[in-house]
Formats: structure tokens, sequence, C-alpha cells
């Protein structure tokens, strides 16, 4: 189940040490802002930032864990195509190898033609058909399961799509954050 930093409640700050509930609230977060003192204010940036990590550390497993599975899902698809593909493969070479090449080279046997250098025959069809079909397989299993596999693991990256959004309103707030103390 996807969630946001703000989504968790319990995460706030104020609940105890690094967002973990605990018995008492947090002194750092104990009064109004204006009337805090410089320790008190440095303890509740620490604790902010404190949290804040843990709360992007949390994410970050998140999404991997997500990203985990997408990358599974798509390893899984392009695993069942090779595997198809090969099983294909075999096949192709077996049965098209001694059928067709034999049954094409019998029948194409019996077709000569007078030439230069004496009559010839026809009978390499088979070969030439031999080749084509196990190329055709392989066209096959690449267009319909390699390839969307190969495709489909590529959209998992770039990874932490989520993280990094977060991180970026993150910056964004300390430097809005900045600029107010800098007045």
């Amino acid at each position: 189940m996807a969630f946001t930093l703000r989504d968790r409640p319990d995460l706030d700050g104020r609940h105890g040490s690094n967002g973990r509930a605990g018995p008492e609230p947090d002194p750092a977060h104990g009064g109004p802002l204006p009337q805090a003192t410089f320790a008190e204010l440095i303890g509740r940036l620490i604790n902010d930032v404190s949290d804040l990590a843990d709360r992007q550390i949390e994410l970050a497993k998140q999404e991997v864990g997500e990203a985990k599975d997408e990358a599974i899902g798509a390893v899984k698809r392009l695993a069942i195509g090779a595997g198809i593909a090969a099983a294909a493969g075999l096949l192709v070479v077996i049965w098209a190898w001694t059928a067709f090449i034999w049954f094409f080279n019998w029948v194409f046997g019996f077709i000569s033609f007078p030439t230069p250098l004496g009559t010839q025959s026809l009978a390499w069809v088979g070969w030439l058909l031999g080749v084509l079909l196990p190329g055709l397989a392989g066209y096959v299993a690449y267009k319909r399961y390699i390839r969307p596999g190969i495709s489909r693991a590529m959209k998992i990256w770039p990874p932490l799509p989520r993280t990094r959004e977060t991180l970026k309103e993150d910056l964004e707030w300390v430097r809005h954050l900045r600029t107010l103390r800098a007045r």
C-alpha cells in the first residue's frame, strides 16, 4: 500500500524522539514557537531533520520494494519468452530439419533442368526452408515476448520517483525558510 509522508500523522515529531510514540511528548515541541528558547529551537530543528530523514528512508524502502516487484514481473515475462523461444527453436530444428528438409529435398529432387554444367535439380530447397523456419520462430519469439519484457524492465528506471519528488519539496521548503530568515 502506497503512502506519502503527509499520510502519517504519528510521524509529526511531537509524539516522541524521532517520531516514535512515547509516554510523553517531545520537550523540544512543548510550547509556542515565538516563546521558545534558542536551545528549544535547535532541539526542534534537530528533531524535525531527524523525522524528515526517517520519513525519507521509509518512503525509499517502500519504493524499492515496489520497484523490486516490478523487476521480478519483468524478469519472469522475459524468462518465459526466452524459454518458449528456446523450446520452439529446438522443436523447429528437430522437426523441420528431419521432416521438411528431407521431404522438400525429395519433392524438388524430381525437378531437374539442363545447364551448361550438366543436369541440375532443386533438391536444395529443403535446406532453404530448414534455415528460414527457425529464423521465423526466433523473430516471432523476440517480437512477442523478449522485446516487451525488455521494455517493461526499462520502464522501472529511474527508481524511487516519489522519494525524489519529496526530497525536492523538502529542499524547496528549506530554501524558503532560509530566505525568510535572511530578511
